[in-house]
């Protein structure tokens, strides 16, 4: 149901049309999802005979997923590990600076 804050957005999804409710500055995404789930469950439905859209839209999100997860663990950073190395690099501009006042 749409909040006074949202707007309603038409989506087609596997030739089904769908109204969702988003906030404005979400629309434009929500749309470039949209777009992008009824690409990835024509891809899987042309791999697969006779595969529903109930299977294909399972079959898309799981592949969604699963590529978001590898993603986010490639690219996630262990924050402990980036605060101790940014601290050696401080010590190390350190010892460097006071070296060099050392010879004047």
């Amino acid at each position: 149901m749409a909040t006074p804050e949202s707007v309603q957005v038409d989506i087609s999804i596997l030739d089904r049309s769908y109204k969702v409710s988003c906030a404005p500055e979400h629309k434009t995404l929500l749309q470039e999802a949209a777009q992008e789930l009824d690409r990835r469950m024509r891809e899987v439905r042309s791999h697969s005979d006779g595969i529903g859209p109930e299977r294909a839209a399972v079959m898309a999100g799981l592949n969604a997923v699963y590529e978001m997860l590898e993603q986010k663990s490639v690219s996630s950073w262990d924050v402990a590990d980036v605060k101790r190395r940014i601290k050696d690099l401080e010590e190390r501009l350190d010892r460097c600076f006071f070296e060099q006042e050392s010879l004047f």
